[in-house]
């Protein structure tokens, strides 16, 4: 699948919703409380996990559930996830709330399943609209001039490894590249306490691990021993994915995305939250 073009905007006609306490005109109620931007209850530094988004047909919709869509405002940069790729920006923000995204948002390019590339599409066409936000306890809304919600988020809590399950969204081929194809998503990482287990594109497989601060080491994978012939490719990607696990070093994690890097930095396995 070809990378496609970001920032068209595209219908997304399912998964309806009405954004919570909003007015007839749309807008968002004048009386709710709002917290000024700073003040450890405002917009900055916190994960921000997209809950609803406005569809081409003027409603809010509910994001896809596999997937996991997610911005961070810090210092006049934003960064976060559109749901397969990653984007990044920045804001100015000023008196009343006022935040304006800049309009030249960047993201990387992997190709991505059809309905979340849609869903992508549109929150990437979205956050350009944005003129000011509006807070309610651990839910966000950002709002168009006419002060209508267009996204609305909730407050992610702390992102840790141990209970979390992810869908690689990129291999290092150990050729130097990171790839991302259609097979991609069918290599899944689980971790508990103690080990990492999910399936390597056909087989299972499990190892130990040790996480100590953001150094993470993994053990000898034990895995079944099927063979696939389908998809296409399936088992050359699954010995990448098992090589590219034992590679592994250090780790970035961050609310819907988990990067894999070896000692010298260079990305192995990128992940983003499955089952959000």
């Amino acid at each position: 699948m070809k990378a496609f073009t970001l920032f068209m905007l595209v219908v997304l006609g399912s998964g309806c919703s009405t954004a919570p306490d909003q007015q007839p005109g749309g807008s968002i109620d004048s009386d709710r409380p709002v917290h000024p931007d700073g003040s450890g209850n405002g917009l900055e530094n916190v994960d921000w996990q997209l809950r609803q988004y406005l569809g081409d047909s003027g409603e809010m919709l509910a994001i896809l559930p596999e997937t996991s869509v997610a911005a961070r405002f810090s210092n006049g940069r934003v960064d976060g996830s559109t749901g397969c790729n990653r984007f990044f920006g920045t804001y100015t923000s000023g008196k009343d709330n006022r935040l304006a995204l800049s309009p030249g948002i960047g993201s990387t390019q992997m190709a991505c399943p059809p309905a979340i590339a849609r869903q992508e599409q549109r929150y990437l066409a979205l956050l350009p609209l944005m003129a000011s936000w509006q807070r309610h306890d651990d839910t966000l809304w950002l709002l168009n001039r006419d002060r209508e919600p267009v996204l609305e988020y909730v407050a992610a809590g702390p992102a840790v490894l141990p209970g979390s399950s992810w869908q690689a969204s990129g291999i290092n081929n150990g050729r130097g590249g990171v790839v991302s194809g259609k097979s991609t998503h069918l290599a899944t990482a689980t971790f508990t306490n103690e080990t990492i287990s999910g399936s390597a594109g056909c087989n299972s497989f499990t190892a130990s691990y040790q996480a100590e601060d953001n150094r993470l080491r993994i053990g000898p994978a034990a895995t079944t021993r099927k063979y696939c012939a389908e998809p296409e490719g399936i088992m050359q990607q699954e010995q990448e994915y098992l090589d590219a696990l034992a590679r592994v070093r250090t780790y970035s994690l961050k609310t819907g995305i988990l990067e894999l890097r070896d000692e010298n930095g260079a990305l192995q396995v990128s992940y983003r939250a499955q089952g959000d």
